[in-house]
């Protein structure tokens, strides 16, 4: 691995900006599918990307111990099997805006399970450069309030995102920073983990859900949906994953997770280039956002 000055945190933020532009993508296919059933097939495809790259660059099968196997396949079970579930649940019940709101729990999350688990400290600065990211971040996902009574359903399936995130990112932190597994090899174990626990619980669910034709096709309703389904898949999932592994490799799991939650503003910068108005409210959390990402790099 590499130890160029600040690798982790670029490879966070490269993360955070391909994120950005996967839902965009995930936005115009005219998915109708259900969560549970989204997550399986974009994370079966991710593997079988993930796959076909360790055998194109030879990457050596990692030494690692049973417990080390299973803490790794534990973070994907966690962080993507439940976590990414109930983070798609919670967008179609209280919408994206409400969901990054919640959602923006879990860097502090991750900082202080990393602190109890990993015994990871951080310092007083990078402590200032969550909070002043995070506030720029909530500034701009709550311009638009939802109105009425609050959908608790919902806030439950985003709270419990944000804690599978904190989780999924401190069980993987442990095993890449006492190991030399690749982060190429750390993205393949977690999401084939986390595909093989969706095949088996899904058919369990709802038995029929997998072979009915209509789930298949709710994916890519829109014009080019497939295609552009995969292509998200391949940005958000093969590389994002990959990328995510990376930073956590080389940086602290707190500041990794902070800066790959910065993703919503690189969708605002996104909106604003296809032509959509940027309020001054969220010109301002711009800004305040990209303060606090600048203190760690200091």
């Amino acid at each position: 691995m590499t130890t160029a000055p600040f690798a982790g945190e670029i490879a966070a933020l490269s993360a955070a900006f391909i994120w950005a532009i996967a839902t965009f993508l995930y936005a115009r296919t005219g998915n109708q599918a259900p969560a549970l059933f989204l997550n399986l097939i974009k994370g079966s495809l991710a593997v079988l990307m993930l796959g076909l790259t360790v055998l194109l660059l030879g990457d050596a099968v990692p030494t690692l111990t049973t417990s080390q196997w299973m803490w790794l396949a534990g973070s994907g079970v966690v962080g993507i099997s439940i976590g990414d579930s109930a983070y798609f649940s919670a967008i179609k019940r209280v919408g994206p805006s409400q969901t990054l709101l919640i959602e923006s729990l879990a860097p502090p999350l991750t900082g202080v399970l990393a602190l109890c688990f990993l015994e990871e400290a951080i310092g007083f600065w990078a402590w200032t450069g969550i909070f002043l990211t995070m506030s720029g971040i909530l500034w701009v996902v709550t311009e638009h309030r939802p109105q009425g009574r609050p959908n608790l359903p919902g806030i439950g399936f985003a709270t419990l995102a944000a804690l599978c995130q904190a989780g999924g990112m401190v069980m993987s932190r442990q095993v890449m920073v006492s190991t030399s597994i690749t982060p190429l090899w750390a993205a393949l174990v977690r999401l084939a983990a986390a595909s093989l626990v969706l095949w088996t619980v899904l058919p369990l669910l709802k038995p029929d859900l997998i072979l009915r034709r209509d789930s298949w096709r709710a994916i890519g309703t829109a014009r080019n949906g497939w295609l552009l389904f995969t292509l998200a898949v391949f940005l958000g999932t093969f590389l994002g994953i990959w990328l995510q592994q990376a930073s956590l490799k080389l940086t602290s799991a707190a500041i990794a997770q902070t800066l790959i939650s910065v993703s919503p503003l690189f969708a605002l910068g996104l909106a604003h280039l296809s032509g959509h108005k940027v309020s001054r409210r969220s010109l301002v959390g711009a800004l305040v956002t990209l303060a606090g990402v600048a203190l760690f790099f200091r």
